[in-house]
C-alpha cells in the first residue's frame, strides 16, 4: 500500500501544480503561491483507513466545486492557513487557476456552516490494476472556535464519500 500512497500524493501534487506549471502565462504571484503550497506538502503524514464510516450528522453542508465561485470559496478557505497576508494572497492566486476538466482524478469540496464556506478538502483518486484508491487530502476549516469540528466535519464526509467507491483510501494530514 505504501507505494500506491506515494503514487497517489505524487499525482495529486502534479495536478496541483499543473495549473501554473501547464499555463502560458503565470503570474509571478501564482507561481509564488504554488511554491507556498508545495512548501506546506512537506511535512504531512499519511494513514490507511481500515474501518469503513458510516456518515454522520456533520454540522456543515457539502458541495463538490464545479464552478468558479466555489473554486474562489476554495482558495479563500484554503489560504486561511497562511497568517501572513502576502503569503495568503498568493495562496488564493494560485487555488484560484484550478480548473477542471471532464473526469479529473481531483474533485475539491467546500463545507458551508450557516450558508457561509467554512471548510475545504479535496478527494483524489486513481484507477490502477482495475481497482480505484483515494486520497483524503488539503483538509482545512477557517481559525473559527469550532474550527476543529469543521475539520473533522470535513474529513469524515470526504472518507465516507471515498469509501463508496474505492477500495483503499488514504489519508494526508
Amino acid at each position: 500500500m505504501q507505494v500506491i500512497t506515494e503514487q497517489l500524493i505524487t499525482l495529486k501534487n502534479a495536478w496541483m501544480a499543473s495549473h501554473i506549471t501547464d499555463a502560458e502565462f503565470p503570474t509571478p504571484l501564482s507561481v509564488k503561491g504554488l511554491e507556498l503550497y508545495q512548501l506546506s506538502q512537506t511535512d504531512l503524514t499519511t494513514h490507511c483507513i481500515d474501518t469503513s464510516l458510516s456518515a454522520l450528522e456533520p454540522s456543515l453542508s457539502f458541495y463538490p466545486v464545479d464552478c468558479h465561485p466555489l473554486t474562489i470559496r476554495y482558495s479563500l478557505v484554503r489560504a486561511s492557513q497562511w497568517e501572513n497576508e502576502q503569503e495568503k494572497e498568493a495562496i488564493i492566486e494560485y487555488l484560484t487557476q484550478i480548473m477542471f476538466e471532464p473526469n479529473a482524478e481531483a474533485t475539491l469540496y467546500v463545507g458551508f456552516f450557516k450558508g457561509k464556506p467554512a471548510a475545504c478538502g479535496m478527494i483524489y483518486t486513481h484507477a490502477e490494476d482495475g481497482e480505484q484508491y483515494s486520497l483524503v487530502s488539503d483538509v482545512y476549516a477557517l481559525p473559527l472556535p469550532n474550527q476543529q469540528q469543521f475539520i473533522t466535519d470535513m474529513e469524515n464526509y470526504l472518507i465516507h464519500s471515498a469509501q463508496q467507491f474505492s477500495q483503499a483510501v488514504v489519508i494526508q494530514k
